[in-house]
């Protein structure tokens, strides 16, 4: 059996091998070994998503995003797991202890600070709970669009409780900010009105719903919408 043919298949069963492991196998030179698997990459037979590491076509792109960074699937992703979205995320959000940013096929794996590890959900690969992907989500708007999250605040079933407990510590603007929200949504259940009502008792200074544009001002949350119910409800409207 041909040296590359070896490798690929053992990378293949492995599903991701980094290349000392793959030189403690003995099959050849190390000289030898890193032109092959060169060739192999460049042949698109394996990925090579960062240095030094080694992934079959078949992994599973979420396992691998967690594999090569320790964090949690989180955003949008993390709302496709939840079935919350149909869309495929060909960008896989990470919440890490880094940011970073790496291709790997058709796939950008794109890692960003976590706040915290509460509600994370372990099974095959660390996923965040719905409501801690909406926390993140509120935090990290500008990489999915408050469209997204406030669709998911709508068709999520949500635990007051455990978003709550996500949120302890956060300044009234993040508040202020989620009841709006809430307060918008063509529709909600007794956990999104006790959520509301929990938001409205931390109203405090005037804050933005993003960045510091003009826009305009909703005096019930002290809040300038600078994105427009238009655009917030446009899933709804489609």
């Amino acid at each position: 059996m041909k040296l590359a043919t070896k490798l690929r298949d053992y990378i293949e069963s492995a599903k991701l091998v980094e290349f000392p492991g793959l030189r403690s196998l003995s099959l050849t030179s190390e000289n030898s070994l890193r032109v092959t698997l060169s060739k192999l990459v460049r042949n698109d037979e394996i990925y090579n998503p960062v240095r030094g590491v080694y992934v079959a076509k078949s992994a599973d792109p979420f396992w691998v995003a967690t594999a090569l960074y320790s964090g949690y699937i989180s955003l949008s992703s993390a709302f496709y797991l939840h079935h919350l979205i149909d869309e495929y995320p060909f960008t896989v959000f990470i919440a890490s202890g880094r940011r970073a940013s790496l291709q790997m096929g058709g796939h950008e794996f794109l890692y960003f600070k976590a706040k915290n590890y509460l509600e994370v959900e372990k099974g095959a690969y660390p996923v965040a709970s719905v409501e801690k992907a909406i926390y993140d989500s509120l935090h990290h708007a500008d990489l999915i669009g408050y469209p997204r999250v406030t669709k998911a605040l709508h068709d999520a079933s949500i635990s007051a409780e455990r978003l709550l407990r996500i949120c302890s510590g956060e300044k009234s603007a993040f508040f202020q900010r989620l009841g709006y929200l809430l307060s918008i949504l063509p529709s909600r259940d007794k956990e999104k009105e006790r959520l509301m009502r929990f938001c409205r008792k931390k109203v405090r200074a005037n804050a933005y719903l993003q960045g510091r544009k003009n826009g305009r001002y909703i005096g019930e949350w002290k809040l300038i919408d600078n994105v427009g119910r238009e655009v917030l409800l446009s899933w709804w409207r489609q």
